[in-house]
């Protein structure tokens, strides 16, 4: 079967292309884009599509470069294809950026490929990635040590808009292709420069394997990339199906899932839940890596005490005895910063939903036994507080002398031995003499001493908190 064959069934095969569409076409001036542009005209007339070649000049090798530049624009001339040419200024976008020169390259290169799509109006993309891209690729994925995701290489069709007919064409097949049709092309001089890793595989690798131990390795790797691809396609879908058996909470910056649950999955599917929520958190799958999820798998598994774990971007992961839950940098950041005036009687409602109410009350009003009152409630006597009250949360440094103590504790090391969970810490209000800074009440877990209610005590305040830490209560009462 000829290539041209070979191309229209790839096309028809996903489809890569309807009647009436304009393709933009990536063409270096080397000759797999200049076969790629060739065939997608020979096809256009029978496909009912119109074309538009985009050239970028990296400007890395002066006037080698140029004459690549040339070459396309002559081409499309004599052959009445649309084309734009650019210059950009790659070298300089690396050194600013810190990027290698491959990475530059490619992300303007797909920049310049989207302008033109945008402003041509062009509905695809062509790209002349081929059979020994897509071995190479995986390769590289390979020993990078990459999943299911990475070993399928270079997808067909890409978010329904960047095609590449070429996939199931060898690199010699293309070269023969230029030969019998009289295309000219030019050789691009830095991909013999085996300084570059992919270089390195194409030129010395594939060569060794092929002569060594698989004759058919390109073919062999293009169906595994197809096989994994596949298999992954189905996994993202029972990922998505077991994320939202989980899934207990999602908002822009947190997600909580339900830990229990999620533990009786398939390894497998633990690790893509787990990755599909950094995903929703960060907006991409870069930069976490195996590494990162492996380590919360494993402690997902066991007890042990409240954890939380540190990943990269600023996105926290915490586990709790029922949930993991997934937290931007400032999810756990506390409301330190914010402080309630507290109206004495009245009542204030913090950013976390909590309601502090001060009543005052005759000594003789409050029956009950004040040290035998609910850890929610506190009673206070009026004389011995200075006003005005604030509540805020807790700060770094701050203490408290407990009742009943007599000496001063740091709050963090009381709320520790109260063995209330750290991610509650936070989010606990404490009623404080704004003047002085002293604290009166760490709400729902500890009234301070030398405020408390005496025989002498006329008038009393009396402190409620409602929609606490119920978990306080059970603590406190072990």
């Amino acid at each position: 079967m000829g290539v041209l064959e070979k191309v229209r069934k790839e096309l028809a095969r996903y489809p890569m292309v309807e009647p009436g569409q304009l393709v933009i076409v990536g063409v270096s001036g080397g000759p797999d884009s200049m076969a790629l542009l060739h065939i997608l005209q020979s096809l256009a007339q029978e496909m009912k599509i119109s074309l538009y070649v985009a050239h970028l000049n990296h400007m890395f090798r002066g006037e080698e470069a140029q004459a690549d530049a040339d070459l396309v624009q002559a081409f499309c001339f004599r052959s009445g294809i649309p084309c734009r040419v650019v210059n950009r200024d790659v070298p300089a976008y690396a050194r600013e950026r810190r990027l290698s020169a491959q990475v530059a390259a490619r992300e303007i290169r797909y920049q310049f490929f989207y302008e033109v799509l945008q402003e041509t109006g062009g509905q695809k993309l062509a790209l002349a990635h081929h059979a020994n891209d897509q071995a190479e690729s995986v390769l590289m994925n390979l020993l990078r040590g990459s999943g299911l995701r990475g070993l399928g290489g270079i997808a067909p069709v890409r978010d329904d808009c960047v095609i590449r007919p070429l996939l199931g064409i060898h690199r010699l097949e293309i070269e023969s292709y230029c030969q019998d049709m009289g295309i000219p092309y030019r050789i691009d001089s830095s991909n013999l420069k085996l300084i570059y890793r992919r270089n390195k595989l194409r030129h010395q690798l594939i060569p060794l394997l092929q002569k060594e131990y698989s004759p058919g390795i390109i073919d062999i790797l293009g169906r595994l990339a197809e096989q994994a691809r596949s298999e992954d396609e189905l996994l993202e879908q029972l990922t998505q199906e077991a994320y939202e058996k989980v899934l207990q909470t999602e908002k822009t910056n947190e997600i909580i899932l339900d830990r229990q649950i999620l533990s009786q999955q398939a390894v497998a599917l633990v690790r893509r839940v787990l990755r599909l929520s950094w995903q929703k958190m960060q907006g991409t799958r870069r930069e976490l890596t195996f590494g990162h999820i492996e380590n919360l798998v494993r402690n997902m598994a066991g007890g042990g005490p409240e954890r939380v774990w540190e990943l990269p971007e600023g996105i926290r992961v915490r586990l709790s005895s029922g949930a993991v839950t997934f937290m931007a940098g400032d999810t756990l950041q506390r409301e330190s910063d914010q402080i309630h005036p507290l109206s004495v009687p009245g009542s204030v409602i913090t950013t976390a939903g909590q309601r502090l109410t001060a009543e005052v009350l005759p000594r003789v009003e409050l029956v009950q036994d004040p040290e035998k009152l609910p850890l929610q409630v506190a009673a206070l006597d009026f004389s011995k507080v200075k006003f005005p009250l604030v509540v805020r949360f807790r700060q770094e440094g701050d203490a408290i002398t407990p009742f009943g103590l007599g000496r001063e504790v740091k709050l963090k090391k009381l709320l520790i031995d109260r063995k209330i969970p750290r991610h509650q810490r936070d989010n606990i209000p404490l009623v404080v003499e704004q003047q002085t800074g002293r604290i009166l009440w760490v709400a729902g877990v500890r009234m301070a001493d030398q405020v408390g209610i005496t025989s002498e005590t006329q008038k009393l305040i009396l402190l409620t908190l409602e929609n606490g830490n119920s978990s306080n209560t059970q603590i406190d009462n072990k």
